[in-house]
């Protein structure tokens, strides 16, 4: 720091801090100043010197003096143990400052006493919890058993809204363009392997390991299946046999019976490849075959929770264009056919009027060149003819729109609404088996509720044994933290006493090791970078004003205290921990103290009060008397304490200054005259 800006700090508070003492020595030094008056009168009079001292030369020990409170090094802290945000009252205390003996702690001797009445209370209530989780516990158990039989009256009703929504997709597009797209998407291979493992998913026994094994085996068993080259559900699309349908799954077997008996009791050729083109496939080792619930243990599910839009179902699905089938010729008979026949008569009809209407006309241009016809009549025609060409154009927009959009996303919708009811049905079937893994985990959580109801009076019953509070170690009594020398710490806690409320892991006790004490002060930021660890300290107590302590400083704060700003925020102060030397039996913690840092001890220097120094246009001045008349001389200064200032050139020992600068000595000289 600059030594001129730790000089001016230092004169701002030596102005604040010795203002009386000022305006004394002033009054002291101007009683008997002949010529007063004609001071007064004009500042620019050199014959007024006012209050003066003489520059000394020799040993100037810098020191910084401050004021503090006794603390010990070592403390025992007895903090309350007894949860809760709302804190608990101190029903009795041991008096501040009893001194515990070894016979106390023998004894057991209650220090503390706190309120127990609320965790009474809520022992009370932790007792009724544990018999409400005891009947808890049998509701569970009744709760599995019905959620059973739900899940299979979900599982009918998902699977009959299956079945109708392929109704209502084969009545818009007809059963064989159905056929032709379910067999591209795989769909029923898909719902088959879903049904076959229907009862593995839906139906489970109370006991919880007996569904697991079962479950395991039904993995097992699919897994080994995909080993050997075969598909889930045991159908093989690669090895598919056309003379045999047995290996079908029974709705594509249905499809294909009713394909044959339109084909002449043959499968078509481009159905077989496109069938034949979709290898079987076996589960995958790394495929999802685990729910995990919360709280509870992981419940394998079987694979016929697998969802329908796995990545393969939506490549091809995304690969499929409706367009193809947006003719006469693709659709069989359905709600589509008949809109597209609508829509192609409706263009029919247009042309026909159209050609109806440029026949006409030209019929009319032909009267018109010949004037047997007004240009109206032939205007009024060829309008006529507009209309007849727009109507066309209007019928053949409609079936280009039908079939390149309207087609398009109608089938699109009913292709996806019975995508969605077979993603229903599995999702129920899914729900289902969720579902009841939580009702296991349910009835499993009953008993552990009571085991947790349990421990819950145990530790209501040692927070209990926590509100008396004994002795534990010899030692002095000191109510609350040992920080007694930041008394506004704390915030809104009250003082520790009878009838205060203390919170979780307040401080309640401090028992202070006696042997080893300390005083903690408040180092201003003018002066903290003089101070350092290992100086020599000087320490008085007020309470023993003729006992002179030695001490050393054992600990400087890096930043300074936050506590304080709320008072000055402009006040920067910085914890300091200066170590007494010796034990003393009558020191307390608590007591005021006045410490004196020796920052340094210059042998033979030339020094002047601080306040002699002053400020001249940025130099360093002092007023030096001589004959009676003043003289403003540059200095330049070197350390100092809160009295005196080391003067490093510019003064010599034995020369007069003036305490004052001449303007602050004529003003005090006028108030005490007056």
């Amino acid at each position: 720091m600059n030594i001129n800006h730790s000089l001016r700090t230092a004169f701002e508070r030596y102005k604040t801090a010795s203002r009386p003492l000022q305006a004394g020595i002033a009054a002291a030094g101007l009683l008997g100043v002949f010529g007063l008056f004609s001071l007064l009168g004009s500042n620019a009079d050199n014959s007024f010197s006012g209050p003066t001292f003489v520059a000394r030369e020799g040993q100037l020990d810098i020191v910084v003096r401050e004021g503090g409170n006794i603390e010990a090094l070592q403390s025992q802290q007895i903090r309350s143990a007894i949860r809760g945000g709302s804190g608990v009252k101190i029903l009795s205390i041991v008096e501040e400052g009893y001194r515990v003996t070894a016979e106390d702690v023998a004894a057991g001797l209650v220090l503390v006493e706190l309120d127990s009445s609320q965790l009474n209370e809520q022992k009370l209530n932790q007792q009724i919890a544990y018999e409400t989780a005891d009947a808890t516990f049998i509701e569970r158990k009744a709760q599995l058993e019905i959620r059973i039989n739900q899940n299979v009256a979900n599982l009918n009703a998902a699977s009959q809204r299956m079945r109708f929504a392929r109704l209502d997709l084969e009545k818009f597009l007809g059963a064989n363009v159905v056929l032709d797209l379910v067999t591209q998407l795989g769909i029923e291979e898909r719902v088959a392997r879903t049904e076959a493992l229907q009862a593995a998913a839906t139906t489970t026994a109370p006991d919880r390991d007996s569904r697991v094994d079962q479950i395991q085996q039904n993995r097992d068993a699919t897994r080994q299946q995909g080993r050997t080259g075969g598909a889930r559900g045991g159908f093989d699309p690669a090895n598919f046999d056309p003379a045999d349908l047995s290996t079908l799954p029974a709705p594509m077997r249905e499809r294909v019976e009713q394909m044959m008996a339109q084909n002449n009791g043959e499968i078509p050729g481009e159905f077989l490849e496109r069938m034949r083109s979709r290898p079987g496939e076996g589960p995958s080792d790394t495929e999802p075959d685990v729910i995990g619930l919360a709280g509870t243990d992981a419940i394998e599910l079987p694979p016929a929770t697998e969802m329908l839009m796995d990545n393969e179902y939506l490549s091809i699905r995304e690969a499929i264009d409706f367009r193809i089938y947006a003719s006469e010729n693709r659709l069989e008979d359905g709600m589509a056919k008949q809109q597209l026949r609508t829509l192609q008569e409706a263009v029919r009809v247009a042309e026909e009027n159209n050609l109806q209407a440029q026949a006409r006309y030209a019929g009319q241009e032909r009267l018109a060149a010949r004037d047997f016809i007004t240009p109206n009549e032939l205007e009024a025609e060829r309008s006529r003819l507009l209309q007849a060409e727009s109507r066309l154009e209007q019928a053949i927009t409609d079936l280009n729109l039908y079939t390149q959009y309207t087609f398009i996303k109608d089938a699109d919708q009913q292709l996806a609404n019975y995508e969605d009811a077979i993603m229903s049905y599995q999702r129920t079937q899914a729900e289902a088996a969720a579902e009841l893994a939580q009702a296991e985990a349910r009835y499993k959580s009953a008993v552990q509720r009571l085991e947790l109801e349990a421990q819950r009076l145990v530790d209501l019953n040692e927070q209990l044994a926590l509100t008396v509070i004994r002795a534990q170690r010899p030692g002095l009594v000191v109510y609350g933290s040992a920080d007694t020398g930041q008394p506004f710490r704390g915030g809104n806690q009250e003082p520790i006493q009878e009838g205060a409320t203390v919170r979780e892991r307040q401080a309640i006790l401090t028992i202070p090791d006696m042997t080893e004490m300390a005083v903690r002060v408040n180092i201003h930021e003018s002066s903290v970078q003089r101070v350092a660890e290992g100086q020599t300290v000087t320490v008085r107590i007020d309470a023993f004003p003729d006992m002179n302590l030695t001490g050393e400083v054992i600990k400087v704060a890096v930043v300074a205290d936050s506590g304080n700003a709320f008072m000055n925020p402009d006040l920067k102060v910085y914890p300091t921990i200066v170590r007494i030397e010796g034990e003393h039996d009558w020191l307390r913690p608590g007591m005021t103290a006045e410490v004196e840092i020796l920052v340094a001890s210059l042998e033979n220097t030339v020094y002047v009060p601080i306040q002699a120094v002053t400020y001249l246009e940025d130099k360093q001045v002092v007023y030096v008397s001589r004959a009676g008349r003043r003289e403003a001389r540059e200095v330049q200064t070197g350390n100092y304490s809160e009295q005196f200032i080391e003067i490093l050139s510019g003064l010599s020992a034995g020369e007069e200054v003036m305490l004052l600068p001449p303007r602050q000595s004529a003003q005090l000289a006028a108030q005490a005259a007056g």
